[in-house]
């Protein structure tokens, strides 16, 4: 297989960047992830792909609930804060305007376009990452969208 040519190719498919959080025995995580895609229209179900290294991982399958910010443009520096704090953690969130989401409490980025909130169906390992589907219970518009 000419590895330059999957990578080119897997790199060109249609992606943006998330806020992922979640809500575990009071303390709130954030990470920046750009894999996510709507899995079904009913029940309505989004999958997240977050690096198995992660322990962000661990703390979805604890807390069975987490949230996804849709990112507009203007918020690349939140993106880039969230990015950098590697597996996440409370310090992720420290300085970005949140509010709880309405069952779990997973912090919503109070600026981002939109936002869901899930209930954990499963977890699948899949190489460098782990799917992560979550049926929707919750969703709404942000001030940006």
């Amino acid at each position: 297989m000419n590895d330059a040519a999957k990578q080119a190719v897997l790199g060109a498919f249609a992606h943006g960047v998330y806020a992922l959080t979640v809500k575990r025995q009071g303390e709130e995580h954030g990470i920046a992830v750009t894999w996510v895609s709507q899995a079904s229209l009913d029940p309505a179900m989004v999958v997240v792909a977050v690096d198995s290294t992660s322990p962000t991982i661990e703390l979805i399958r604890d807390a069975h609930h987490f949230a996804v910010s849709v990112l507009h443009d203007g918020q690349r520096d939140l993106a880039e804060k969230l990015g950098r704090s590697g597996g996440g953690g409370s310090q992720a969130l420290k300085g970005i305007r949140t509010k709880p989401a309405p069952i779990s409490g997973a912090p919503l980025l109070a600026d981002a376009l939109g936002w869901v909130e899930c209930r954990v169906v499963a977890t699948l390992p899949s190489g460098s990452h782990t799917l992560v589907l979550g049926e929707v219970v919750e969703a709404g518009l942000g001030a940006g969208g």
